[in-house]
């Protein structure tokens, strides 16, 4: 079996020597199958012979499908398209829709009330509960809880 390889390498180096006679190296091309060096437009070396064939180009009509969709629809209760105060809360989302929800974290008049629960705007409304007292004894004025309760 060595026999048999040392002879086909004798065989190869002699018929695919990169030498010839002369000594001179001799270069191999080698080229990719995954590579192209296919004509890129230049006729300097075609052949006097030409062969012509004709082509027929078919082309294919696009397919086209039709294809039902649903189509969905959704519909809002009105109180989630309306915003009675105008504070950028619909009403469904609103906890008090019809004061904005900016009354209850300003004070215009500086007397300690916020606008949403002031009774009397523009005056300080201490000077009123100084003269009220509070019956049932629970720490709260009773005005103010008459107030608060509606």
């Amino acid at each position: 079996m060595s026999f048999f390889f040392v002879g086909a390498f004798a065989l190869w180096s002699v018929s695919f020597s990169p030498m010839n006679q002369k000594g001179i190296i001799v270069s191999i091309v080698h080229a990719d199958d995954g590579e192209d060096y296919g004509d890129e437009g230049d006729d300097d070396y075609s052949s006097s012979e030409t062969v012509s064939t004709k082509q027929k180009t078919v082309k294919a009509k696009p397919v086209y499908e039709t294809v039902l969709v649903e189509k969905v629809i959704t519909t809002l209760d009105p109180i989630f398209t309306i915003d009675t105060d105008k504070d950028g809360l619909v009403d469904g989302l609103d906890p008090h829709p019809t004061v904005p929800e900016s009354e209850y974290f300003t004070d215009d008049d500086n007397d300690g009330i916020a606008n949403a629960f002031d009774m009397h705007i523009g005056e300080d409304d201490f000077a009123y509960y100084e003269q009220e007292n509070d019956e049932n004894g629970n720490g709260i004025l009773d005005s103010y809880e008459a107030m608060a309760s509606n």
